[in-house]
């Protein structure tokens, strides 16, 4: 008898298959990825997510003027402030004089009179004054004509440079020539240091001036001092410099009256041997007539 031939179910089998497909695949997904490079444009799926929607992955348009609406809208920030530092106010001519102190006061004085002195100079060392053209005419029609009763009016102190050399060299004409060339040179070297010594003001304002203005530097420097060993704890960087810039404006000014004084010194002192010396000239020339007569 004939054991019964047992045929498994065709159904079963089909649903195993199904089954089997989908880790297969997966299986194969895997070792392509690690051999290959996915795409640029490819994008991965999380296990478990749904469908990835294309319109999520289109390009947006970016417009420019929503920028520049947006950028007109919301204000700058202000950094006016913590990019400049605190500026003090600007210091006039009076306030950095006022800082100077009593030796400040004192130097500008000085440099008043030194302002004065110069005026002065201005309008009495010129060759108008020292050698006049109408006291030369003068003195030479004088000495043409012979006329020597007129000396004791022309020799007062009123009288111009060359007026009072050649009075001074007629005066001698009964010695002869040498005596009258002696006189003059005599009267005339008199009467040019006098002028020159007018000058010497001019020289002492510009000595004295950075003394003194060295003068206030050392007592703004002592009290700087001073206050920094009486206050308690670090000084400040900014007190401190306050202090010498204190002390430093005497010898600023002292400097700036000390330099035009001298330059002036100079100038005059020049003048005056320039101007003098041309009136002995003159002078020597108008007594020329009495070298040839004693000769």
């Amino acid at each position: 008898m004939k054991s019964p031939q047992i045929n498994p179910p065709m159904p079963s089998l089909l649903v195993a298959l199904l089954l089997a497909l989908p880790l297969v695949a997966s299986a194969a997904d895997d070792d392509e990825t690690a051999t290959t490079v996915a795409a640029p444009d490819t994008l991965p799926v999380l296990e478990g997510s749904g469908p990835v929607d294309d319109g999520l992955l289109a390009p947006v348009s970016i417009d420019p003027a929503a920028f520049d609406s947006a950028a007109a809208v919301i204000p700058p920030p202000d950094t006016s402030s913590a990019a400049e530092p605190e500026r003090l106010p600007e210091m006039s001519l009076f306030s950095l004089i006022d800082k100077g102190g009593v030796v400040g006061y004192l130097i500008i004085l000085i440099s008043v009179v030194a302002l004065a002195l110069i005026i002065d100079y201005l309008l009495t060392i010129r060759l108008s004054k020292i050698l006049p053209a109408d006291d030369l005419a003068r003195l030479k029609s004088m000495i043409e004509k012979k006329q020597f009763d007129d000396l004791d009016r022309l020799d007062s102190n009123d009288n111009s440079f060359l007026v009072r050399v050649t009075s001074a060299g007629l005066r001698e004409a009964n010695l002869g020539y040498d005596a009258m060339i002696k006189a003059m040179e005599d009267t005339a070297e008199a009467l040019a240091s006098g002028i020159a010594r007018k000058t010497e003001h001019l020289n002492v304002i510009g000595a004295l001036s950075p003394m003194l203005g060295l003068l206030g530097t050392v007592l703004g420097m002592l009290q700087v001092f001073n206050e920094i060993a009486m206050t308690p704890g670090a000084i400040e960087p900014r007190q401190l410099a306050e202090g010498i810039f204190q002390a430093l404006v005497t010898t600023c000014l002292g400097l700036i009256v000390a330099i035009p004084a001298l330059y002036s010194y100079a100038i005059f002192r020049n003048r005056v041997d320039e101007f003098t010396g041309e009136a002995a000239l003159a002078a020597e020339r108008l007594i020329a007539p009495f070298k040839s007569s004693a000769g």
